[in-house]
């Protein structure tokens, strides 16, 4: 459960724990309240007709009831029977005589303060003190003070249990949410720390109980993402620094060995002196391009660039481009067809040397990969709020276990160990085509051919993967 949801139900808890307790110790109250019990007993006995009191008289007895104080105990007696009761010993409907009540109350005197009165006596009655009226005598007693110190009143005992639980409650509210926290902190404490000793290595491993599940334990989640992105990262520099250092060895070393073989005197001839020279000249123009498109692929790692893209009409770019292939087909000896069919108002915003430069080279690998005769096909069309681009050629193909690789800088497939470059043509194509939105696949078959798709988003489109063709 999240942190969040934890403590509104603390609060929601501290909030209705008493909003109940206001509500059920009043009702608890009314339910065993002596008043209660005697209006309950007091609608019984009007219905005996035996009983000789007026309604005057009968509202008198009443308001009296409804007057007693809480923890008073009362009975009302009525021509030597026990009318109504909640003295324990005296149950309702008991026949005592007046000298049987003054000694049980004599026998109870130590426990309890009794008092007597007589509510249907009339005032000339009280002012000539002619005693009691039996009529009706209302009996009452309280605990005396020694007794009331030894027996808290009931409502004092609820009061209680109501603190104890609800200490309870916060408690083990507070003690369950500190836990929780406590070890989602500790878990990121020492993610974090291995992460920052520089173990890209370690796991950061979620807890099981789902019941731990926070927005700490989310956080560690986004943590785990960030370090097998980091890894990823540290394994593409290594790769990058070990692709350098192979490719930049064999023409360094063409152009070192030639230089001395002229400096010693081994290459004497002028012939040979100018063709080394020349062998020279062409691996310092190699190693001059290899260096360029080192700088270009750091650039477009920096995605600075995105912030400068501008509106441009596809069409006629994807003519111009299809046109350009077409013009130098017969360069290459390969039958190139085109097809474009594109709205002519759509734009999309781009860096038109960036997609030029990412297009070409997709061209150019489909011209390596591919025999004289060869077909090389582009196609454009609408589909929906997508331009679905595809590059395709009859060449030899890419190995199903090269494909994942292919966009991998430095990497190079069983079909291209023989040429030449670094490997980051494809990478820097998959950097151009990700940044601005777009989507990239390929499908391929060994000796059949090589198709790439190019998913171009317009309007409100959005890039999806493209359907194996």
């Amino acid at each position: 459960m999240k942190i969040k949801s934890q403590f509104k139900l603390l609060i929601l808890g501290i909030v209705i724990i008493p909003l109940i307790t206001i509500t059920v110790l009043p009702i608890n109250n009314y339910l065993t309240s002596p008043q209660r019990t005697l209006l309950s007993g007091y609608k019984e006995i009007r219905k005996i007709k035996e009983i000789d009191l007026t309604e005057e008289d009968w509202s008198i007895v009443r308001k009296k009831i409804e007057s007693i104080p809480p923890n008073v105990q009362v009975a009302f007696y009525y021509n030597s029977t026990i009318l109504i009761s909640n003295i324990p010993e005296l149950k309702t409907g008991m026949y005592l005589t007046p000298f049987e009540i003054f000694e049980f109350m004599k026998n109870t005197n130590a426990d309890f303060d009794y008092q007597f009165q007589s509510p249907l006596m009339t005032k000339e009655e009280m002012e000539k003190n002619e005693g009691l009226n039996y009529r009706i005598l209302v009996i009452s007693r309280v605990p005396t003070p020694e007794k009331s110190k030894a027996h808290k009143p009931f409502f004092y005992l609820q009061a209680l249990i109501f603190a104890v639980l609800f200490e309870f409650f916060c408690l083990t509210s507070v003690i369950r949410l500190s836990r929780v926290i406590y070890k989602s902190i500790t878990v990121l404490e020492q993610s974090t720390l291995k992460i920052a000793n520089g173990d890209l290595d370690a796991e950061i491993k979620m807890p099981k109980n789902n019941r731990l599940a926070n927005e700490i334990t989310s956080l560690v989640k986004n943590l785990e993402k960030m370090r097998t992105s980091l890894k990823d990262d540290h394994e593409r520099r290594v790769k990058f620094i070990m692709g350098i250092s192979h490719d930049l060895r064999t023409p360094v070393s063409l152009i070192k060995g030639y230089s001395e073989a002229i400096t010693d005197g081994i290459v004497s001839d002028l012939d040979s002196v100018r063709n080394s020279l020349s062998i020279i000249n062409a691996k310092a123009d190699q190693l001059e391009t290899m260096i360029n498109d080192l700088i270009n692929y750091v650039k477009l790692n920096n995605t600075d660039w995105k912030q400068t893209l501008e509106n441009v009409r596809l069409e006629p770019f994807l003519t111009n481009f299809a046109q350009s292939a077409l013009n130098t087909s017969s360069v290459y000896n390969r039958k190139i067809n085109t097809f474009i069919d594109v709205d002519s108002s759509i734009e999309v915003p781009m860096d038109k040397n960036l997609v030029s430069r990412a297009l070409e080279n997709i061209l150019s690998n489909a011209v390596r990969y591919t025999k004289d005769g060869d077909s090389i096909s582009i196609s454009a069309v609408q589909e929906g709020s997508v331009v679905l681009l595809s590059i395709a050629d009859t060449g030899i193909g890419i190995e199903q276990k090269d494909l994942e690789h292919i966009y991998d800088i430095f990497y190079r497939g069983t079909n291209s160990r023989r040429e030449q470059g670094m490997g980051i043509g494809l990478s820097v194509v998959k950097t151009i085509i990700d940044t601005l939105g777009w989507n990239i696949s390929v499908t391929s078959k060994t000796e059949e051919g090589t198709t790439f798709f190019i998913r171009i988003p317009f309007g409100s489109g959005k890039s999806e993967e493209s359907p194996a063709q």
